[in-house]
């Protein structure tokens, strides 16, 4: 059988081509998948500051908390309440209590919008130092049921 230049084309380098363009798709599929893993865990550490985010479901309620900052000046944890029924009434300064190696620290503050609606978020802040090595531990009273997140301070 002899071959012509268009049956080459045809049958050779067309099929060379077509397994590039395969090998691309395989590429870009995998590359979209790993930014997908990279974007999702992202969550985990909002602050940057190397503390994870604890989430905790308080009945309707879910509770995200992220420390901003665990250090000799204090603790300020960025709080966020999300809920699609009733309305978020507690004053989270009163609500939430921080130990520090099981102490209570001094009451803090509040941070962000006045009681009500669905969705609030805002910054508790703890004026307690707080030393490397402390295993700090946040409670949030007056949902449906209590919540906690604990952290431990790393560093020298």
């Amino acid at each position: 059988m002899t071959l012509t230049t268009t049956d080459n084309v045809k049958h050779g380098v067309g099929a060379a081509v077509r397994r590039r363009g395969i090998l691309a798709l395989v590429i870009l599929a995998a590359l979209a998948l790993a930014g997908v893993v990279l974007w999702s865990s992202a969550g985990d550490d909002e602050s940057g500051s190397g503390f994870a985010t604890r989430t905790v479901q308080a009945g309707e309620v879910k509770v995200a908390m992220t420390p901003q900052s665990l250090d000799p000046d204090g603790a300020r944890i960025r709080v966020a309440f999300d809920t699609h029924t009733g309305s978020l009434d507690l004053d989270p300064a009163t609500a939430s209590q921080l130990h520090v190696n099981g102490t209570p620290a001094a009451p803090g503050t509040w941070d962000g919008p006045a009681a009500g609606g669905h969705h609030r978020a805002g910054t508790l802040t703890f004026g307690t130092p707080i030393a490397a090595g402390a295993t700090v531990e946040l409670r949030i009273t007056g949902l449906s049921t209590d919540v906690a997140a604990t952290w431990t301070v790393t560093g020298s």
